[in-house]
């Protein structure tokens, strides 16, 4: 990484699946952060295997710009490289469990006593300590408990979840920033920090509006799909074409007017019903169906277009291809070109097919600092780095390890 990057200097020791650790890692990476991806070929991170339709195509977008290497913590000789390694890293973050890490011999006092001002994050499901301390957990389970899923949805509807794990994203960016104010502290004051990131409080994070409705007023969220609860015409309307729609907020008089211009004023927006947003309120079952009846004449495009140019919010719900072709997104190169590489239950990394795909930049620009985009390696491709160069390991005995299965 270039010196004048942010984090130049500091190393970050990864072990952990998934994606709020691995995102953690990606954006340190991005900010100069030298960061260590411990993984090996014999149990795979289930995240190889994403997109369904193109297996690993998804990789970049977690372990771009790291320093991927093959370690089997299990073994004994693998245990030994992995010390070495902690004695020479700035942070440790990992997402197993601390019976696990007690397991391999690598709980958190044996790592501090390996290096005592070293850094460590450990990411859990649901919290370190507390009742719930043994369960085990994953992103699109605590959307549920944090709250999220009992505001998502139709009015009449069953809760709804997000078809993704949610919290693992929010995650994925408050550990990084966690990790940079440790980083500062120990600067300042030399002292060690360990800090504990929980997946369901980062999803509960989401929901404190709706906490503080019910400690003040005792009022439960309702579900409501995509309206408002003090403004109208609020939602996403269908336009021409196969699931193709505009999402409209109209927040003000002001922006109702230039709806209504937007429209060509047609009667029914003259109409006393709608002629304050309280009466807009009370009849958005017909409100939406007549702004439907316009939208659907038009293509998303055009209708977000036409909105816009009388100063009411509206855009396109992009798909893939919108965002894949979006000419800002572009004119700030924030998809590049990546390889990746098909991942195969099996068979070793290095033998796995490359392929072509993009991958995100780094979504904050510093003009002092630069985000980098960095390159992408394959399981293990920087073995010979690590182990050699950093670790000063004789050729022999990286190969003693690699035969008998410590570095595979």
């Amino acid at each position: 990484m270039a010196a004048n990057t942010a984090l130049a200097g500091v190393r970050v020791l990864e072990l952990g699946p998934y994606v709020a650790l691995p995102l953690t890692g990606r954006l340190l990476a991005s900010l100069g952060a030298e960061v260590i991806k411990v993984e090996t070929n014999k149990v795979l991170d289930e995240m190889a295997f994403i997109p369904a339709w193109s297996r690993g195509a998804g990789q970049p977008e977690f372990q771009r710009a790291k320093k991927r290497i093959t370690i089997d913590v299990r073994t004994p000789g693998g245990l030994e490289v992995f010390r070495e390694l902690v004695k020479i890293s700035d942070v440790f973050m990992t997402n197993f469990r601390r019976n696990i890490l007690d397991r391999w011999g690598i709980d958190f006092p044996e790592v501090r006593r390996l290096r005592p001002d070293i850094i460590i994050m450990w990411q859990t499901g649901l919290g370190g300590i507390g009742p719930y301390y043994t369960y085990k957990s994953y992103g699109i389970l605590v959307q549920h408990m944090g709250g999220v899923s009992l505001m998502t949805g139709d009015e009449d509807a069953p809760p709804s979840a997000i078809n993704t794990s949610y919290s693992d994203y929010h995650t994925g960016v408050f550990q990084p920033a966690a990790v940079i104010g440790a980083l500062m502290r120990r600067r300042m004051t030399g002292e060690p920090v360990t800090l504990e990131s929980s997946i369901f409080k980062s999803g509960a994070v989401t929901a404190g509006p709706a906490i503080l409705d019910y400690q003040v007023n005792g009022r439960l969220p309702e579900r409501r799909g995509n309206r408002h609860p003090d403004w109208a015409p609020h939602g996403v309307y269908p336009c021409l074409g196969e699931d193709r729609w505009c999402a409209i907020a109209v927040t003000s008089e002001e922006q109702w007017e230039g709806f209504r211009r937007a429209l060509g004023n047609p009667g029914w927006c003259g109409e006393a019903e709608f002629a304050t947003v309280e009466g807009r309120l009370a009849n958005q079952d017909r409100l939406d169906g007549l702004i439907a009846e316009w939208t659907g004449q038009l293509s998303a495009e055009e209708a977000m277009e036409r909105l816009q140019r009388e100063g009411v919010p509206a855009s396109l719900v992009s798909q893939g291809q919108d965002l894949h072709s979006n000419e800002h997104l572009a004119a700030r190169e924030f998809y590049r070109p990546s390889p990746y590489y098909t991942a195969e239950r099996g068979t070793p990394a290095w033998e796995w097919e490359k392929g072509e795909s993009i991958a995100w930049s780094t979504p904050a620009r510093l003009s002092g600092t630069p985000m980098e985009f960095g390159e992408y390696s394959n399981i293990g491709e920087d073995n010979g780095y690590v182990f050699r160069e950093l670790l000063g390991m004789a050729e022999s005995d990286v190969q003693t390890l690699m035969e008998d299965g410590s570095l595979y």
